[in-house]
């Protein structure tokens, strides 16, 4: 098992002590056994009663543990849980419009065509005729040669 999930399951056990029995008992004795073995016995975060537990320092994996739990078990009533799932469902929407703007494939073409525009307006431009001067010297010497009438 990886230890960052290892890590989750401390977060989960060190929050759930923190709610007391009144929470963990309508919780299942094998849930509880599970966090309690498969957590991370080096790792204990620690955590302030006097905070919400969305300005404390939890993962985001955590915290959906923790939902769902509550859905699961703690909830009183359907109203609850209408509720808790409308949450859910307004999260995952504006997550699934953040995915699609972010990676609207007809915004990707377009941020390349316009790439593409600037790239080829660089190259134009440092392509571009630049007049052929010659140097100082070359052209000393060419006045010295019409001067003595030299053919090149």
């Amino acid at each position: 098992m990886k230890v960052e999930t290892k890590e989750i399951y401390s977060e989960v056990y060190q929050i759930l002590n923190l709610l007391g029995t009144e929470y963990t008992e309508k919780l299942p004795a094998t849930l509880m056994n599970m966090l309690k073995e498969k957590r991370a016995i080096n790792y204990n975060p620690q955590y302030t009663e006097d905070l919400p537990l969305n300005e404390q320092n939890i993962r985001k994996e955590t915290m959906a543990i923790i939902v769902l739990l509550y859905l699961n078990y703690w909830c009183e009533d359907e109203n609850e849980v209408a509720e808790i799932n409308n949450i859910l469902k307004n999260n995952e929407e504006k997550y699934q419009l953040e995915l699609r703007e972010r990676y609207n494939p007809d915004n990707i073409f377009k941020k390349q065509k316009q790439e593409t525009k600037n790239v080829e307006e660089q190259i134009a431009n440092e392509t571009a005729m630049i007049p052929y001067k010659k140097s100082i010297f070359a052209r000393i010497i060419n006045k010295i040669k019409n001067i003595f009438h030299i053919k090149k």
